[in-house]
């Protein structure tokens, strides 16, 4: 695991001493080995963390024989042993390293060499022979890439992180309003290419740059619409069985290529049934990892009581961290600074504070990320289910089955939460995956409204509303910010977070799996909870998800009550021409009287987004 960084010039020679610095301002995501190195066109720069062969001889950048192609990434590829065996079985290679296969990839098959790998990945390629760079991204996005080009002196930088790249003093720090409009008025974070600074970009998922001195040309070189089949909605002669033997396969051989590495592992473990099939892997595959959980004073919210009976069961070792009430205020501010854009949730704040406890005791963490997406495992998805169930015309007592499915919801009454789930899957913002309403327009100044508005728009490319509800989930409206926060958070403190969930050729399957079979017996997930219902407690994998799954409303109103209500009558606020900051200060008063259940995420997007600008945006 590493972080990259270049700028690319084919007009005047790059300045090698802003290289150096763009390197320096990430060197905490690879504080083991940091190199340089520049050509007639670019100047690039790696920091590594050492994760797979721990000598020197996996150091970057890689290099061909003749001196003209060259390589740099930050991530891991997975399948490296395999493609090693089939396809360089009479070289002999430097290292035992996974990066060093990508450069004889490149050599052999060229830039399609990009669909042979498995992996989360950002690559930079400088190939002298044929005059032209790459920026490459994995399928889903997991690893970071961002860029800026600059039209007038047609420079390309990039970085793994946004500070890097402004490094470059040509790039100047400037807000990207419609990207806060997009998190203010729809719930967006993270969902498009464009970032909260203008004119800083992300190449985008599945996606490479090229780029040749003249133009840039972006190619998408897998298409995930293309790969999923709904054909098995219609298929009555194959199995749920059959099915979930099939997921089984494909979700093992991810672990085993996941748990590929020579440093300490463990596993992010939760009370859900995401950490939890990665705990019962490990069982089965008789592998011995600490697993780690965060806690909250609050016993309420509480998950660590499951995580550590679960742990035990399988002779785990399980450590936990409680990021202190008192502490928040000065953590919130800590994370502002790590995570550098905004964010949607203080429960981010616990998930860092676990990673810096705990970076001594593990280097490489498993993270059951994408499992609700995967396996469509959040409560809005139960009413776009009951929506496809509805056009089939084919399930039998169906109001009885969609009654059970949300019978747990905790927070809200039924025909509550499916309005809210509705809304939800009819457009962004208004409600949250749990069915949750909550307004946002009416505290936001009306030109801000009106001069940053944006026609982004989610696309539905399937038949089935379920599998567009997941495929928005997965590459627009959850998955992309959990994704940045993990990345910002593991890596500021020198720890590799891995998710087997997202292996792609799972993904494929597990999406096109017959929607009637997504949900079973009152249960979600069902596919992922049969194939583990004899491996770990039953209780435990079949318990409902949590829809209050932090104390954020709880943290708001009391320990961070101050701290929000000074900032909110603060300076900062008075002069944003964001909101209406008087009746934002009227709902926050109504918001912390109220014993009502009431949607906390717009109230801290708000707190979040003056930090933002106050600690960030202006420094």
């Amino acid at each position: 695991m590493c972080g990259i960084s270049g700028i690319i010039n084919f007009n005047k020679k790059v300045d090698l001493e802003v290289v150096k610095r763009m390197n320096e301002e990430i060197k905490y995501r690879g504080p083991d080995h940091s190199s340089i190195f520049s050509n007639s066109f670019c100047a690039a720069g790696n920091v590594r963390l050492k994760i797979i062969d721990l000598s020197d001889l996996s150091n970057q950048p890689f290099v061909s024989f003749d001196k003209k192609i060259t390589l740099i990434y930050n991530g891991e590829i997975y399948n490296f042993k395999d493609l090693k065996k089939k396809y360089f079985e009479k070289i002999v290679f430097k290292s035992r390293g996974d990066g060093e296969v990508l450069l004889f990839l490149y050599q052999k098959f060229g830039i399609e060499f990009i669909n042979k790998i498995k992996g989360m990945f950002s690559i930079f390629i400088s190939d002298e022979n044929k005059k032209t760079t790459y920026l490459i991204r994995d399928r889903f996005g997991i690893k970071p890439l961002y860029y800026n080009f600059n039209k007038e002196d047609k420079e390309l930088t990039f970085c793994s992180e946004i500070p890097g790249i402004f490094q470059n003093k040509k790039v100047k720090k400037k807000a990207n309003y419609f990207e806060a409009h997009r998190y203010l008025n729809s719930g967006l974070v993270n969902a498009t290419h464009e970032t909260w600074f203008k004119d800083i970009y992300q190449v985008k998922p599945s996606t490479y740059l090229q780029y040749n001195g003249e133009s840039i040309k972006e190619v998408e070189y897998y298409s995930f619409k293309d790969a999923i089949s709904e054909d098995n909605d219609e298929n009555t002669e194959k199995t749920f069985y059959s099915y979930a033997k099939s997921i089984y396969e494909k979700l093992s051989n991810s672990y085993d290529q996941h748990t590929v590495f020579d440093v300490k592992g463990g596993i992010h473990q939760s009370g859900g049934v995401d950490s939890s099939i990665l705990v019962a892997l490990t069982k089965i595959k008789n592998k011995k990892f600490d697993t780690f959980t965060f806690d909250y004073q609050n016993k309420k919210f509480s998950e660590l009581e499951t995580a550590r009976k679960l742990s035990k069961s399988v002779k785990l070792k399980n450590f936990s961290s409680v990021l202190q009430d008192n502490d928040l205020e000065s953590y919130l501010q800590k994370v502002i600074h790590i995570q550098y854009e905004p964010f949607s949730s203080l429960r981010v704040l616990s998930n860092t504070d676990l990673y810096e406890k705990y970076s001594d005791k593990c280097k490489v963490i498993l993270d059951g990320g994408g499992g609700d997406e995967v396996a469509a495992g959040y409560h809005y998805h139960v009413v776009a289910w009951h929506l496809d169930m509805l056009k089939s015309n084919k399930i039998n007592n169906l109001e009885q089955k969609l009654s059970r499915l949300i019978k747990s919801h905790e927070s809200l009454k039924p025909k509550t939460f499916y309005k809210g789930a509705l809304a939800r899957l009819m457009k962004t913002g208004g409600a949250t995956e749990d069915g949750s309403e909550y307004s946002s327009a009416e505290y936001l100044q009306k030109d801000f409204l009106k001069d940053f508005a944006s026609n982004y728009k989610i696309k539905a490319p399937f038949k089935s509303h379920l599998r567009n509800a997941q495929f928005a989930d997965l590459f627009h409206l959850k998955l992309p910010r959990t994704l940045r926060y993990v990345d910002r958070a593991s890596m500021r403190f020198g720890v590799e977070t891995r998710l087997p969930l997202l292996d792609h050729e799972l993904v494929e399957e597990c999406f096109q799996l017959p929607n009637k079979f997504k949900m079973i017996n009152g249960q979600q997930r069902a596919v992922f909870k049969y194939l583990f219902r004899n491996t770990i407690d039953r209780k435990i994998l079949f318990a409902n998800k949590k829809t209050i799954a932090d104390p954020q409303t709880y943290w708001l109103k009391n320990h961070l009550s101050d701290f929000v209500n000074d900032t909110l009558r603060s300076i900062d606020a008075k002069n944003n021409n964001i909101f209406d900051t008087k009746k934002i200060i009227k709902f926050y008063d109504k918001f912390k009287k109220t014993k009502e259940h009431v949607n906390s995420f717009f109230m801290f997007q708000v707190l979040n987004t003056i930090l933002w600008e106050k600690n960030i945006l202006k420094k």
